[in-house]
């Protein structure tokens, strides 16, 4: 880890020096072997502040062995994250085939078994600003499923057809 926290912070020293200004995003990973852990990568972005987490779901889910299935299950995740004060949270959501804790590879959100209902019915409730990207192998279908999904959600909650995002601040 040590290594990796001196090379990005070589990589933000860098950006400054040349003026860019962003954040740089740790991707959480899908091999238990492999550093990446939501552990380590929160661990990352204690010790580099201009480094913030990319959540990956398929791949937490691929490394616990499919423990994402609860609203719980994703609670826990984002308390993790809270002592990291981040003012949005970027949120990778695919469908993944895994065996051992080890990721295999992505499939669609439907063919996968971590639902999605949950996770978003926690975002909604708690008002999280989340970017969630598709990283389906159906990348567009699922990201427009995953659309659906929210304005689906935000009709039962509001008993209106025709669904704003407006409507979110009042939920």
């Amino acid at each position: 880890m040590d290594l990796i926290v001196e090379n990005l912070k070589d990589i933000v020293s860098t950006f400054k020096k040349e003026g860019i200004k962003t954040k740089l995003g740790v991707e959480t990973m899908g091999k238990r072997k492999v550093f990446g852990s939501l552990d380590e990568i929160i661990e990352v972005c204690k010790k580099v502040k201009e480094v913030v987490p990319v959540i990956d779901l398929g791949h937490i889910h691929a490394r616990c062995n499919g423990c994402l299935k609860e609203r719980e299950d994703f609670e826990r995740i984002f308390e993790k994250v809270k002592p990291l004060k981040l003012k949005r949270y970027l949120v990778h959501v695919t469908g993944v085939l895994y065996e051992n804790g080890n990721e295999y590879y992505h499939i669609p959100i439907k063919k996968g078994d971590m639902p999605l209902e949950p996770l978003l019915n926690l975002i909604l409730d708690e008002k999280y600003n989340v970017t969630l990207i598709s990283e389906s192998p159906l990348l567009e279908h699922d990201a427009i499923y995953i659309k659906i999904m929210i304005e689906w959600l935000i009709q039962r909650r509001t008993g209106k057809d025709k669904v704003s995002y407006k409507d979110l601040s009042g939920l």
